[in-house]
């Protein structure tokens, strides 16, 4: 599968300190993709999709591939820009799993993004058009500071939408995941592999800080 590297301008085959409370925002994993999952069922069942609305299509996937997989934005976007420049060449029965590179690391490394079981192909070919139009616009950056600034054009303007019409801050759809799997017992270690965190202690020092919080609150018969 091609991986579509935001730093080029082609793609490349690959083989299948901030403050705790300033973006955590304490969203619950599963009722916040039970909600984004319902406002894009509620397009799907629109007989046609003007500009704007495919426009929040869009958007509304790269948000759920983002929660799903604990990831920041821009590695959301890349993954889907990566699955509509491989849509004939995926197994759509499949689980579809995409690698994009992790941000914030200079090694180069790769990360596997995981589609959730509520998109598929349909999806992805409706807002293809959107995706291949960001594409060109990092694209056509000849420097890598112009990319870079283009890139946080674009991840700006997806959170601002986001926070415009949810109230949300994306990077808690991050913290979300983290908090999830930390219910479910998943060490810090395994956590801070599939999340990329290069710290294990910040993993630690976060899950444990809310941990501790709702024993807190839950603590025998204490009012």
């Amino acid at each position: 599968m091609k991986t579509w590297d935001w730093t080029h301008n082609t793609t490349n085959q690959t083989n299948t300190q901030k403050t705790t409370g300033t973006w955590d925002k304490g969203l619950n994993y599963e009722t916040t993709y039970k909600m984004l999952k319902s406002e894009l069922d509620e397009l799907r069942r629109k007989p046609f999709l003007y500009k704007k609305q495919k426009k929040k299509y869009a958007y509304l996937l790269t948000f759920l591939l983002q929660l799903r997989n604990g990831c920041r934005i821009w590695e959301a976007i890349t993954g889907m820009i990566t699955l509509c420049i491989n849509l004939d060449e995926i197994n759509w029965n499949d689980r579809v799993i995409v690698k994009v590179r992790t941000q914030k690391r200079k090694d180069g490394e790769l990360r596997d993004l995981i589609l959730p079981k509520c998109v598929n192909k349909n999806d992805i070919e409706l807002v293809k058009e959107e995706f291949i139009k960001i594409m060109e616009e990092v694209s056509s950056s000849e420097t890598i500071e112009e990319k870079k600034k283009t890139r946080l054009k674009i991840v700006n303007r997806l959170g601002t939408w986001l926070s415009k019409n949810y109230g949300i801050n994306s990077h808690s759809f991050r913290y979300a995941y983290i908090t999830y799997l930390g219910e479910q017992g998943i060490p810090s270690q395994v956590l801070a592999k599939i999340t990329k965190h290069q710290n294990i202690n910040y993993i630690e020092k976060y899950t444990q800080s809310k941990l501790g919080s709702e024993i807190l609150k839950n603590l025998g018969n204490v009012e």
